[in-house]
């Protein structure tokens, strides 16, 4: 009897132990981490935005304020020595900017226009695989180190535009990991 009572005693014991113990699992936990992100200009950022160079560089400049991409196709680029697109014309100027994907992740790349008249300007990735595909329609997809030539094509064939109209007034460049 005295085994018994020893097994039963023990295991007592092991069950108190365990409703002691608990299985380890909590309810809540807050913890405060340090992070340090910091904005990049557009030429050094996860997503480089750069001038393609070439013919067309004079359309696209630094903003001269952080760094930020800017296509000036107006009366108030310095650089070109006309007032803007022709009225009932398509205009297409090709290897405009530059997309790089600078991160460590794949990345599907599209953008958004804002802007009366946005629905007359595409852009384009200089890829045959998209085929004549707008970025506005279908996203671009980067490796790491992989970048896209965009072009940009504006139709004013039959708008009713005219001398000093707007045709933008942003452009959103969006990336998502895959």
């Amino acid at each position: 009897m005295q085994r018994r009572k020893f097994v039963i005693g023990m295991g007592a014991l092991a069950s108190g132990a365990a409703a002691v113990v608990g299985t380890g699992a909590f309810t809540s936990v807050t913890a405060t981490r340090d992070i340090d992100v910091q904005v990049a200009d557009d030429a050094s950022a996860y997503l480089r935005l750069a001038s393609a160079g070439g013919a067309n560089a004079d359309y696209v400049t630094g903003d001269g304020n952080g760094g930020t991409l800017t296509i000036d196709l107006s009366p108030s680029n310095d650089a070109v020595s006309g007032d803007g697109l022709n009225p009932d014309a398509v205009t297409q100027i090709d290897d405009l900017f530059v997309i790089e994907n600078q991160g460590t992740q794949d990345v599907d790349v599209d953008l958004s226009k804002v802007g009366d008249n946005a629905d007359l300007v595409g852009f384009y990735p200089d890829d045959e695989a998209y085929d004549g595909q707008s970025l506005s329609d279908s996203a671009v997809t980067l490796g790491p180190g992989d970048s896209a030539v965009v072009s940009l094509e504006v139709d004013t064939t039959d708008s009713g535009l005219g001398d000093g109209d707007e045709l933008l007034d942003s452009v959103i460049i969006s990336a998502r990991a895959n």
